[in-house]
C-alpha cells in the first residue's frame, strides 16, 4: 500500500482516527434535531400529498342563506370531470406531535359509506380494521392507525373530547385505515354548506383556473393543494429559521473541537510532512493528502452514523413511537442539508488551517 496515501496513515493509526470518526458521528446530533424540527411539517405533507388532487369548497359568511354555494354546487354536480362529495358538519380533534403539543389535521365528514368508500378509492386508502361489533354508518368515525394509536383507541371505542376539541355528535371508531400519516373521517348525515371536490380527469392547470373561477364567480371558498402548501409554509416556516441558527450553533462548536483534535493528531507530524517537503514532493500533493486524510475519515464518519442513526430510529419508532401514534422519519430534505451545512463549517477550517501549518514545516527544524 501507497505510504502516502490516506488509508494507509489511517490503518497506522487506528486509535486516533476511532476517536476522530466518533466526533464525525457525534454531528449526527445536527441531522437528528432536524428530523425532529420538521417532524411536524413532514406529517403535514403526507396529508397535503394525499389530498393534492382534491379542494374544499365552502360558503362564504357574506353569502345569505347559502344561495350562491347552492349554485356553485349545481354547477359543479353537472361537471363530469369531478366528483363533488357533501360535507357534513366540521369536528375537530387534536393529535399530539412528537414536539408534545397538539395539532389538527385536515378532517372531512361524508354523509354516507358510499361517499367515504369514493374518497378511498380517489386516494388509494384502504381499511385495515373494522368494528366486528358494527358496520360504518352515521355516527362512525375512521383513523388511520396512527392517529388510533395517537388517541389510544380500538376499534369499538366512543370518540371522548378533550380540551378545546368539539364534535357535531357522538361517534365510535368504526375503522381503521393503513395510510401512512393521520387522518380522520366521519360519516355524518348532518349538513353544511361545504363540499370536497375530487378531480377526476383534469389537468393541475385546468383544476387550478376552475377554484379560482369558483371565487371570482360565487361567494365561496375553494382551497386546494397550493392554499394548504402556503399555509403550512407560514405556521411552520418559523421551525426552519430555529433549526438553521441550532446547525450553526452546533457546528461550530464542533468545528472548534474537531479543528483541536486534528491540531493533536498533526503535531507530532510536522517532521514527516517536513521530510515530504523536502524530496521534493509538491505544496499541492501534501495539501490533497491532508484533505483526502480528513474526508476520508469524514466519510467513515458519516457511513457509520448513518448505520447507528437508522438503526436508532428504527428501533425507536417501533419499541415507542409508533405504538404511541408518533413517527419519525428517516430523512429529510432540511435534515440532509443541515447535515452538508455542518460539515462544510468543520471541514474548512480543518483543512485550510492545518494544510497551511504543514506545507511550512521546514526539515531544517528537525
Amino acid at each position: 500500500m501507497n505510504p502516502f496515501s490516506a488509508v494507509y496513515f489511517m490503518k497506522e493509526n487506528i486509535k486516533r482516527q476511532v476517536l476522530l470518526i466518533f466526533m464525525f458521528v457525534l454531528t449526527f446530533a445536527i441531522y437528528m434535531a432536524g428530523l425532529y424540527i420538521s417532524n411536524v411539517e413532514s406529517m403535514f405533507k403526507i396529508s397535503l400529498e394525499r389530498d393534492k388532487n382534491t379542494a374544499f369548497v365552502s360558503s362564504l359568511a357574506s353569502d345569505k342563506n347559502n344561495e350562491d354555494f347552492a349554485k356553485a354546487v349545481e354547477m359543479l354536480e353537472n361537471d363530469k370531470r369531478i366528483t363533488l362529495l357533501h360535507q357534513g358538519l366540521r369536528n375537530e380533534i387534536c393529535t399530539t406531535a412528537v414536539m408534545d403539543f397538539k395539532n389538527v389535521y385536515t378532517q372531512y365528514s361524508f354523509h354516507s359509506k358510499e361517499d367515504f368508500e369514493t374518497y378511498c378509492r380517489f386516494t388509494g386508502i384502504k381499511i385495515q380494521t373494522k368494528n366486528k361489533n358494527k358496520d360504518i354508518g352515521n355516527g362512525s368515525v375512521i383513523m388511520s392507525s396512527l392517529q388510533a394509536d395517537n388517541r389510544g383507541m380500538e376499534p369499538g371505542d366512543r370518540l371522548v373530547e378533550e380540551g378545546d376539541e368539539y364534535t357535531d355528535q357522538e361517534y365510535t371508531l368504526d375503522a381503521v385505515t393503513d395510510e401512512d400519516g393521520y387522518g380522520i373521517y366521519y360519516i355524518s348525515s348532518t349538513d353544511s354548506a361545504s363540499c370536497l371536490l375530487l378531480n377526476n380527469s383534469m389537468s393541475d392547470k385546468d383544476f387550478k383556473e376552475l377554484l379560482a373561477g369558483l371565487e371570482t364567480e360565487y361567494k365561496v371558498s375553494a382551497r386546494g393543494y397550493d392554499y394548504y402548501k402556503n399555509r403550512i409554509n407560514e405556521q411552520l416556516g418559523s421551525f426552519n429559521y430555529i433549526y438553521f441558527f441550532i446547525i450553526i450553533l452546533l457546528s461550530v462548536i464542533m468545528a472548534v473541537t474537531i479543528n483541536a483534535a486534528f491540531a493533536g493528531l498533526y503535531q507530532h507530524r510536522h517532521g514527516e510532512f517536513a521530510l515530504y517537503k523536502a524530496i521534493g514532493i509538491s505544496m499541492k500533493k501534501i495539501r490533497l493528502k491532508i484533505l483526502s486524510e480528513v474526508l476520508v475519515i469524514d466519510i467513515a464518519g458519516i457511513l457509520s452514523g448513518v448505520c447507528i442513526i437508522t438503526a436508532g430510529i428504527y428501533l425507536f419508532n417501533s419499541l415507542y413511537l409508533i405504538p404511541h401514534g408518533l413517527k419519525l422519519f428517516y430523512y429529510n430534505n432540511m435534515s440532509i442539508t443541515g447535515m452538508v451545512i455542518s460539515n462544510l463549517i468543520i471541514l474548512i477550517p480543518v483543512t485550510i488551517l492545518q494544510g497551511r501549518k504543514l506545507v511550512k514545516a521546514d526539515i531544517c527544524n528537525y
